[in-house]
């Protein structure tokens, strides 16, 4: 044990007395979360929707005669430029479901026997034609959908009383207060976290790791190493623990200015959320041990990691969602294991951008895990220098 301490401790000491990965791995995962917390986190300060509302609309009954004046008031209202976007539901439960939570502003429901109320209405000049509104309390937007759909009710009285040569309708809302799911307010800061420790780990495990070996073997480190009692097995787990201890490191600094600097807490600091990071390290380090199998010189392998580097941070969604990208792209997105590694950590905070399982979150890092380890069993001769 105390000749793997002294050679991985030894491999550690060798490798951050490098400028590139003391900046790489140390000081540039602090400067690019400063970056990025300071130009966008004020854009999502507060939990704007803009000037669109989103209404579901549920139809108990279709309707007829002058009912229809109903469905071209809400076509107007959802049109182009119109306050609403709406979506049709064949289900008030569904409705409530999305609109509970947040993804709907309002529910709209047209009610069984809407058209003979308006009918009886009209030839008696008496009653009221309700239609039912169901909203969040407390809740800004849903409070002022529903305050602007009161307003559109009223000009479809009028609308009626002008269409019907002076009858007078009354069609009125009926609002029901609906309790919504307790929804994670939505923090930049918090959000961009496991993006910004993602690629601090994959710079270790991508550059600094394959780099480390092949340099290792083309500068005959590897041949001295065999004439002593060191074991292959030895060797890679110093090789192992030493990546670990640069990321836990450069993780150790990233934590504190989050805490201290931008008071970030709670989520990043379950030990769920660890543990994802914990995964994610497993996952790229073996990702990037099968790169180094396929590679012969540090020209390569120099090469192949930016490039791969690269590919894995802005097409895996650390910083923005890439779910809405065109299928030509997308294929690629869910092709990655950083997509699901960090939407996995998100998921664990409370955030939800991908349309995945937690099964899947889980399982193609673990598919990812296990090819890149046989593959760099089957070239480990090749890596080592043995041939």
């Amino acid at each position: 044990m105390s000749r793997l301490w002294n050679f991985t401790s030894g491999l550690f000491k060798s490798e951050i007395r490098e400028f590139q990965v003391m900046f790489w791995s140390f000081i540039f995962p602090l400067i690019l979360y400063f970056i990025l917390t300071s130009v966008f986190g004020s854009f999502y300060e507060s939990d704007t929707q803009g000037v669109s509302f989103r209404v579901g609309i549920v139809r108990e009954e279709n309707l007829a005669g002058f009912g229809k004046i109903i469905d071209e008031v809400i076509e107007g209202i959802s049109s182009e430029g119109g306050p609403f976007v709406k979506k049709e539901y064949g289900s008030i439960d569904d409705a409530l479901v999305d609109l509970r939570e947040g993804r709907q502003d309002i529910v709209l429901v047209i009610p069984a026997g809407t058209n003979a109320k308006m009918t009886n209405a009209l030839a008696l000049t008496v009653g009221e034609v309700p239609l039912r509104v169901h909203y969040i309390s407390g809740k800004e937007s849903s409070t002022i959908a529903s305050s602007i759909i009161e307003e559109v009710i009223n000009e479809v009285n009028l609308e009626i009383e002008r269409r019907g040569e002076g009858d007078f309708l009354d069609i009125v809302s009926e609002t029901r207060v609906v309790s919504a799911i307790e929804e994670k307010p939505f923090d930049y800061k918090e959000y961009i976290f496991p993006g910004v420790a993602l690629m601090m780990i994959l710079s270790v495990a991508l550059l600094n790791s394959p780099i480390g070996l092949i340099q290792y073997r083309v500068s005959g480190v590897n041949k001295k190493l065999y004439t002593t009692p060191l074991r292959s097995l030895e060797y890679f787990a110093g090789h192992f623990f030493k990546l670990i201890m640069t990321m836990l490191i450069s993780l150790v600094l990233l934590y504190l200015m989050a805490t201290f600097v931008y008071r970030v807490g709670g989520s990043i600091f379950d030990i769920r959320f660890i543990l994802t990071l914990l995964f994610s390290m497993i996952v790229t380090i073996s990702f990037g041990l099968m790169m180094a199998s396929f590679s012969k010189k540090l020209s390569t392998v120099a090469v192949l990691g930016q490039s791969l580097y690269a590919i894995m941070m802005f097409l895996g969604g650390l910083y923005f969602p890439v779910f809405d990208l065109p299928w030509g792209i997308r294929w690629l997105v869910y092709a990655l294991p950083t997509t699901y590694l960090v939407e996995l950590s998100r998921r664990v905070m409370g955030y939800q951008f991908a349309p995945l399982s937690i099964g899947w979150l889980i399982a193609v890092p673990l598919i990812w895990t296990t090819f890149s380890l046989v593959v760099f069993a089957v070239n480990f001769k090749k890596v080592m220098g043995y041939e």
